[in-house]
């Protein structure tokens, strides 16, 4: 009888086990037929609007990746929910997601286009996004949920002042970096590979790269670096001008062997950046973004001697004016992971006519008037970093 009552047991047991491999193998079906579907709705999309390129990532915590596709020199958005596609818009008309937009007067002169990777910090839903405005660049910081978007900073650059907001005010840009800090938005990656097809984009979301190697790479001339901007092109690459290692060291050392390179980070990630200077001190610095160098910013002659430092524990890139009888200009510039500017300031004195700045010449901070000892109490936080050469 017990043995009977056992084998009844190992019976029901068994049943037990195979309805449950049966449930697993059926959700496991189920989420392979969903896997199937947005992937299919997505290529159809592709081929529906004939994007050239594009990439897929997790901007929240779901397990369904978003589509970002770049067209007509913008960036759009697209989520799969219920079987259907649905375009994530911008929380205002007005709010553009440009792939292409113009530096800042501080980082170029030559009013070139900069390509802007699309910057989210993925699965918390925080993205930002790059316009312009007359020729001036604006920075929109949005925040995505359940497929919306809304606004809750912004930045916009006129003349040599970044005037930052929040949703409501204009805000000092010390308070709109500490803002920045506390939601997250400090942490924003670029989403630096666009692909042409849906599988390549499968196979590698979430790909980093290793930014030594692909410095080694273009040092090694295995690769160029995209120096500026041409054209606005849905394949990118098309509107590239590209300049290998030789030629930028030929350019900035003209051939007498005494340029020099160095490895640091400026731009506050953990990664060390490239900063290549001929003896005069001209330079340039490289930053890599997926598996392409690019030239962030670029300096010329004594009045724009620019160098890494940091200033108030963070690293920023100092462009001093400070051999000319009757000025001494200091630009601050703070970048962020994704090569952008995301503060910059003047600190200045100046006193014509005189070898020697006194107490009743003029000085200023960020735009507004200081003591003399309030200028040399701010120069003296910007600490220089050993320079080590390559």
């Amino acid at each position: 009888m017990q043995k009977k009552i056992f084998l009844l047991c190992i019976c029901l047991l068994s049943i037990g086990l195979c309805a449950c491999q049966r449930d697993i193998s059926e959700k496991s079906s189920e989420t392979a037929e969903q896997g199937d579907s947005w992937k299919a709705a997505y290529q159809k999309l592709l081929l529906d609007e004939d994007v050239k390129r594009m990439s897929l990532l997790y901007l929240d915590e779901d397990t369904m990746p978003e589509l970002l596709v770049l067209q007509s020199g913008e960036y759009r958005l697209y989520m799969f929910d219920d079987s259907q596609i649905a375009e994530i818009d911008m929380p205002d008309a007005e709010i553009r997601a440009k792939a292409y937009a113009p530096k800042h007067v501080l980082e170029d002169f030559s009013g070139d286009l900069a390509f802007y990777w699309f910057e989210y910090v993925p699965y918390q839903g925080l993205i930002r996004v790059h316009g312009s405005e007359n020729g001036e660049r604006c920075d929109h910081y949005l925040s995505y949920e359940n497929g919306s978007l809304t606004l809750e900073l912004e930045a916009k650059f006129t003349d040599y002042i970044w005037h930052t907001y929040s949703t409501q005010e204009e805000i000092a840009n010390e308070e709109f970096l500490s803002r920045l800090s506390d939601r997250g938005y400090d942490q924003l990656i670029p989403c630096g590979f666009l692909y042409d097809n849906i599988e390549d984009a499968c196979e590698n979301i979430g790909r980093v790269s290793d930014s030594r190697e692909v410095l080694d790479d273009f040092i090694n001339g295995k690769i160029d670096a995209l120096y500026q901007v041409q054209k606005a092109r849905d394949i990118p690459e098309e509107g590239f001008a590209m300049r290998s290692y030789i030629d930028l060291y030929m350019d900035f050392i003209m051939g007498d062997g005494m340029g020099r390179m160095q490895y640091v980070d400026f731009d506050n990630d953990g990664d060390d950046e490239l900063v290549m200077r001929d003896y005069m001190g001209n330079s340039i610095f490289l930053d890599v973004i997926g598996n392409t160098v690019y030239n962030v910013m670029e300096a010329y002659g004594t009045a724009n001697q620019s160098y890494t430092a940091e200033m108030d524990g963070k690293r920023v890139v100092v462009s001093a004016d400070v051999s000319h009888v009757g000025r001494k200009y200091y630009f601050i510039k703070q970048y962020d992971a994704c090569g952008c500017l995301v503060d910059f300031y003047r600190l200045s004195a100046s006193y014509d006519g005189k070898s020697h700045y006194s107490a009743e010449d003029e000085f200023k901070y960020r735009e507004q008037p200081v003591t003399m000892e309030e200028f040399e109490e701010i120069r003296d936080r910007i600490q220089d970093i050993p320079t080590v050469f390559n």
